[in-house]
């Protein structure tokens, strides 16, 4: 009877979480965890990192519940890096995965994703791409933690980070899934417009919401 409504629980706070907000706030909002991030004194990915990113994702708030049957969902942002070394305008995506655990408890995490592979960001720029699976995924190196319990090889083609009450730790999302929100992408650039599209275009509207993502972008991978 508890598993039953704690199911229930758990489907109501992920329904919840995954309709929240709109496609400006949620870019407002993965910008400002962005910002978060880079000011931790904690925080110092390596620049082999950095300098080899792909592709990069940010999901602010997202939940992760464990009761037995866990699970996590989120929605974010993510850009790519085109040929000529510029960043894309940012286009929606969704996170969902599950797992097993022993805690109960609902915990919200900031998610930075650093895709190093150009094949991770196609199998993703296809509609959904699945950690561990299609890509290798890694708890990403970072301040003190790197060389002590994170990889340090640099083979992964995801590097993850997450931020949660002040902390900054890096985890591995083996099993995730992450595919495109059709719905965010059209309510931001309008009708029709794919994620292809928003990726390879130079003239699509531009906004604060999303001058803003770039810009803060642009300074992490500046440095």
């Amino acid at each position: 009877m508890m598993k039953k409504i704690w199911l229930s629980v758990i489907m109501g706070v992920l329904l919840t979480t995954t309709l929240y907000g709109s496609a400006e706030e949620k870019l407002l909002d993965s910008s400002n965890a962005l910002k978060n991030m880079m000011r931790d004194s904690k925080i110092k990915i390596p620049e082999k990192v950095i300098s080899g990113a792909q592709a990069i994702a940010v999901f602010p708030g997202t939940i992760e519940i464990s009761m037995f049957l866990g699970g996590k969902t989120g929605s974010g942002v993510m850009v790519v890096r085109r040929s000529d070394g510029s960043w894309s305008n940012p286009f929606f995506v969704k996170l969902g995965g599950a797992g097993f655990g022993f805690q109960l408890g609902v915990e919200k995490k900031d998610i930075l994703m650093i895709f190093q592979s150009t094949d991770a960001v196609k199998k993703l720029m296809n509609n959904k791409i699945t950690l561990g699976v299609d890509a290798s995924v890694a708890a990403g190196p970072a301040g003190e933690s790197a060389g002590r319990g994170s990889e340090t090889d640099f083979k992964s083609e995801v590097y993850t980070y997450t931020k949660t009450q002040g902390a900054f730790v890096g985890v591995s999302f083996d099993g995730s899934v992450m595919n495109h929100d059709y719905d965010q992408n059209i309510e931001l650039y309008g009708n029709n417009v794919t994620p292809d599209q928003i990726v390879e275009s130079d003239g699509l509207l531009s906004s604060y919401a999303i001058d803003d993502f770039i810009k803060t972008i642009q300074k992490l991978t500046s440095n």
